[in-house]
């Protein structure tokens, strides 16, 4: 009889799509910062640094935020500030479920270059 090997966790393949409210500031022209939102359709395994991304290359190519990083959580590149509970995570390990709403902030609001991108 063969055996059929499972996931420990289903993950979904589609569902319904993620809200995100992210941190916007541009020193350069904006006074103060402020939240914009967007609603991005989930994909399987999405974590916020993938979700940043599919903001970034199909809803606004104006966001700001640094895309080099190890993809296992160690080079702290992708430090950012969640709601709810405003915890500083990894975006690359933090996932990202079917219908969340989350608020994605800076690491160090007082060090911003542009948008998510800080002074290191």
């Amino acid at each position: 009889m063969p055996v059929i090997l499972r996931p420990l966790r289903e993950e979904p393949l589609e569902g319904e799509p993620v809200i995100a409210d992210v941190y916007r500031f541009d020193p350069s022209r904006d006074s103060q910062p402020r939240m914009q939102r967007y609603v991005v359709p989930y994909r399987h395994r999405m974590n916020v640094f993938t979700l940043l991304w599919e903001i970034y290359e199909n809803l606004d190519a104006s966001l700001a935020f640094r895309f080099q990083h190890c993809g296992i959580g160690i080079c702290g590149t992708c430090l950012l500030r969640v709601e709810p509970g405003d915890a500083i995570i990894r975006g690359c390990k933090t996932p990202v479920r079917p219908g969340d709403h989350i608020v994605v902030r800076p690491y160090n609001e007082k060090k911003v270059i542009r948008d998510l991108v800080i002074d290191r």
